[in-house]
This record gives structure tokens, sequence and C-alpha cells, in this order.
């Protein structure tokens, strides 16, 4: 009897890891190591939330919100054009364009940071952010490197040491928060240090493969005249898909930085916790599935079959994030208050008014690289400028209202309705009809109704209850994935009818 049930519980997942499609094996092995480094930050969270303070997590939230921002900036965006040529050698020519010009913009980000540190943290209101500025470019460079070279291992396919480089930078950010924040408990420098660790630990082991793997590959093949041609060839990225890309990073990054200037740091970390929160899973299922559509993507538009393959990764992202999402919202404020403790329940608000944007953008940033497969950067730009521009002026109301969380309700409006807008336009680009986008939607939405239901009637009948409550959305996630699970890893098929 043992014996049966086992198989039958490990049957379909054996099955899973021996698929031979592309994009199967690349998500698995991308996963395995993006869940185990979410599931590490994660499970910190309670903890560091008890060592640090809402206004220490709003000065890490501002460091974070630089150098995620100017990383987007320092490759010049040419990472992603590394998928793109059909031989190796073209490839290796992009990347090492990429850390030429990551190393040169650093080393300016570097002077500029030495002269104006201070200035910039007293804008953000947190003065004390001025030491660590000094030396974001460091981490900032790390990044860059990190960048290009998960890119060319995911071209390669080596999506698990991709995994393993995930595992490695969290790993290092949470051993060296914790043991920092339990040696010197309440001071900024043990929460802070972590991301100089975190991105240097990961850069190193992505780094230390690629030259075992590929070193001979890449010494034959780097040369500077065949980089500037190339440079030159794909000039696109950087005209169009860099600031598109640094627009979109400073939409998301910006609620850090309007609510440093409009209010005290204390609102920016309970802002930043909200966000962590929700964003952890995003990021373990949405940031796999990134890194491998990209090059079967490539693949799949060279086969004729890139609406195909799109349709069947939109409808995966759909059922995956739909219903957890937004019946973790609905009990948000008591999942904040168990988790975290009563000082953060203010988290919960902003975790509510943060879900229908982070569902859209959960949705729509795998596929954008649609803009990339198809060399239409420019679509791509008007849409983040869009975006950007909105969000500016709705976080801006907020705070002459002098209203946090009025601001990031219109900040998750607007992104809402302009994800929603660029995740319609990728689709159509891809050639799946209109029809059968809303027709997946809706299909959707009736699946997740039962979900909704039950949590709803768990946390009116329970209010005053958090423990509860969370039990309740505990079930209700579990009776979610097990009756799902094995669909969203499935195949991303070249083959669905469903477009036609």
């Amino acid at each position: 009897m043992l014996k049966w049930l086992w198989t039958k519980f490990t049957g379909p997942i054996r099955d899973l890891l021996h698929r031979e499609d592309r994009f199967s094996r690349g998500l698995m092995a991308s996963m395995s190591g993006t869940v185990i480094s979410r599931i590490i930050a994660f499970a910190a969270i309670p903890f560091l939330s008890r060592l640090f303070t809402p206004a220490d997590f709003g000065v890490l939230a501002l460091f974070g919100m630089v150098t995620s921002t100017l990383a987007t900036l320092v490759t010049w965006r040419y990472e992603a054009a590394i998928i793109l040529p059909e031989r190796d050698e073209d490839a290796i020519n992009i990347l090492g364009v990429c850390i030429g010009l990551n190393t040169i913009t650093s080393l300016i980000l570097g002077i500029i940071f030495f002269y104006y540190s201070r200035s910039i943290s007293i804008f953000f209101g947190a003065p004390e952010l001025t030491p660590w500025l000094y030396w974001s470019p460091l981490c900032i460079w790390s990044m860059g490197i990190f960048t290009a070279l998960r890119i060319w291992n995911s071209r390669t396919d080596n999506f698990k040491w991709i995994s393993i480089a995930n595992v490695g930078d969290v790993g290092a950010l949470v051993i060296t928060q914790l043991g920092l924040g339990l040696l010197f408990r309440g001071i900024l420098s043990g929460l802070i240090l972590g991301p100089y660790f975190a991105r240097i630990s990961g850069m190193l082991i992505l780094l230390v493969h690629t030259l075992r793997t590929h070193g001979s590959l890449i010494r034959s093949s780097l040369n500077l005249q065949a980089g500037y041609k190339l440079a030159v060839r794909y000039a696109r990225f950087p005209l169009y898909d860099l600031p598109a890309s640094l627009l979109s990073g400073l939409s998301r990054e910006i609620p850090t930085g309007i609510l440093g200037i409009f209010f005290v740091t204390q609102w920016v970390g309970l802002y930043s916790i909200a966000n962590r929160i929700l964003s952890v899973p995003i990021q373990v299922v949405s940031g796999a599935i990134a890194e491998v559509y990209l090059p079967v993507a490539q693949d799949a538009k060279n086969s004729a079959r890139l609406d195909h393959f799109t349709l069947s990764i939109f409808n995966r992202l759909l059922g995956i994030s739909f219903t957890p999402m937004l019946v973790v919202a609905i009990a948000a404020p008591e999942l904040i208050t168990v988790v975290l403790g009563k000082q953060w329940i203010v988290a919960g608000a902003f975790l509510q008014a943060l879900t229908p944007s982070l569902l859209i953008a959960f949705i729509a940033t795998p596929i954008d690289a649609v803009f990339s497969v198809l060399e239409r950067q420019q679509e791509k730009l008007v849409f983040n400028t869009s975006l950007f521009v909105t969000r500016l002026i709705s976080l801006i109301i907020g705070g002459l209202l002098g209203d946090a969380l009025f601001a990031v309700i219109m900040y998750s409006a607007s992104g809402t309705i302009f994800w929603a807008l660029q995740c319609f336009w990728t689709l159509r680009l891809s050639t799946i009809k209109s029809q059968v986008i809303f027709r997946q939607i809706f299909n959707e939405a009736l699946r997740t109704l039962p979900f909704i239901i039950f949590i709803t009637g768990v946390t009116l009948i329970h209010q005053g209850s958090p423990r509860r409550i969370v039990f309740g959305l505990c079930i209700t996630l579990t009776v979610f994935l097990a009756l799902r699970w094995k669909e969203f890893l499935g195949p991303g098929s070249l083959k669905n009818p469903q477009t036609t």
C-alpha cells in the first residue's frame, strides 16, 4: 500500500523531471534553485522583522532602489541581444561588450557617488544612507556582470548553474543579515551589508563556472572589431530597450523614492516589506519562466510557432497567479500580523493595494521578451514611458495629499492598467486573437471564484482571529496546489490549436 502511494505521488514528478522538451527541462532546472533561494529569503523575513525596525527596512529599500535601477543601465541592455546570434562566437563578443560597458559605466557612477552621495541621501530623506552609497557601484557592477552571464548561460541551457548562483546570492544575503543582526542588534549596517556580500557571491559563482566551461571558447572568440560591429548591429537595444527597461525599473522602484521624499523612512519600510512578501512567489515562478522563455521563444519564432508557445506560457502564468494572489490579498492584514508581528499590520493594507498591479506584472513580464525577439523595442519604450509618467503622477498626488496608502493605491491602479495593455499588445504581436485572450481570462476567473468565496467567508466569520484566518488561507492554497500543480509544470508547447 505504501509503495503504491509513493509511486502515485512521485510518478508525476519523475515524469516532469525526465521530459525532453527544452522548456520543461529549463524551467525545472531554473526553478529548483530559484525556489530554494526564495524560500530562504521568505523564511528570513519574520526573523529580520524582529531584529530591525520599519525605518531600517526603509533605508535598505532606498539602497535597493538605487542599485537595482542603475544595474539596468550599466550593461546598456546588450545582454538581451546575447540570445539572438546564431553563432556562439558572436554571442561571446556581445557578452564582452556587456562586461566592458558595465565596467566603464560603473566607474563613472563611482565618481558621481563619491561627490554626491550625501546630497542624494538627504533628497530621499535618509542621511544614514550616505556611507553605503559611496560603495554602491561595486554592488551595481556585480549585478551587471551577473545579468550578462545569466543570459549567456540561458543561451547554453546551463540553467542549473543559474540556480546555484541564485541560491548562493540569497544564502549570502540571509546569512549576513541574520548573523550581523544577532551580533549587533538594531544596527543598520547588519542589514545593508547583506546586498554587498550577496551580489558579489552570486556573480563569482556564475563567473567561475562560465570560465571553467567556456573559457577556451571565450579566449578564441573575443575580438574587439567583431564586438564593435555587433554593438552597431544591435544598437536598437541601447537606443530603445535601455530607456524602456530603465523606465520599467524606475516604475517598479519609484514608490520607495517618492515615499522617502514625502514621508518618514518608516513608511518606506512598511511598503517595502509588503512588496517583498508578494514579490517572493513572483520572483520564483515568473523569473524562472522569463529566463527560459527568451531562448525558447527565439526558436519558436524561427519555426513560426511563436503564437502557440506564447499563448501556452500566458495560460500558465495566468493559472499560477490569479487564484493565489487574490486569496492572499483578501487575508493580507491577518497574514502580516501572524508572520511579522502586530507592528507591521499597516503593511497588510499596502499588500492589498499592490496585488492587482503585481498580478498583471507577473503575467506580463516574462512574455514582454516578445519585443526583443521581434526587435520591436520602440513599442516597449512607449508603454514603459507611459507607465512611468502615470505612476509618478499618481505617487506625487498621494504625497501632496499626505496619504501614503492612497499614493500606493493610485500607483497600483495605474500599473494595473498599463501592464494589462502591454500584456495584451505582446500577445497580439504574437498573432494571438483577442477573443482567445479574453476567453482564457474568463475561464480562469470562473475557476478562481470558489476559492475567493471560501477565503472571504473565513475572513468574515473569524474576524479578530488572525491565526484562524491564516489557517484558512493555508487550506485554500493547499487545495489549489493539489488540484492544479501538475499542469503548471507541463511543457511550453509549440502546438496549441486555441490560437486559431
